[in-house]
């Protein structure tokens, strides 16, 4: 489990210096809030997982569940840390468009969920949108929309 954990770290210092042609501040800022967040997520670090979020987090999960507040996302990430046969999820952002008349954010990506089942590592893949708005304490998500788009690895993605 330990080396798992540290090859995603190494891919995430990768994917957070790779530098992307004409990127402005802000979409750097947000790049590094969804690094932020994702080593939250490897290291099961719910107040840092949950300090990129506004209150009034709103998130479709990739099933299509809505979960409304950042205390009611905070309290499914706990119960997803406590499964056993979670493994991690991993966001890969795409792109960053930041508006010109709001103080909001798009940004764009893919994302990995792995679980360790009985028969093999269950990987489901899909696209993100997030808006993240920005605060007096930098940027934040306000919502998140997740597609599941494809699963592989074990019979539990045949249920």
């Amino acid at each position: 489990m330990r080396t798992i954990l540290m090859l995603w770290s190494v891919l995430l210092l990768v994917l957070l210096s790779r530098q992307t042609y004409g990127q402005t501040p802000d979409a750097a800022l947000i790049r590094a809030e969804r690094v932020k967040s994702n080593q939250a997520i490897l290291s099961r670090d719910l107040p840092t997982l949950t300090g990129t979020m506004l209150p009034e987090m709103q998130v479709t999960a990739g099933s299509g569940r809505h979960i409304a507040g950042r205390d009611s996302v905070r309290a499914l990430f706990a119960s997803t840390f406590a499964d056993r046969e979670f493994l991690d999820y991993v966001r890969t952002t795409d792109s960053v468009q930041v508006s010109t008349l709001n103080p909001l954010a798009a940004e764009h990506g893919y994302w990995v969920g792995r679980w360790q089942r009985p028969d093999g590592i269950q990987i489901v893949r899909g696209t993100y949108l997030a808006m993240w708005h920005r605060t007096e304490t930098g940027w934040k998500l306000r919502s998140e929309l997740f597609v599941s788009l494809s699963c592989a690895g074990s019979k539990t993605c045949n249920q």
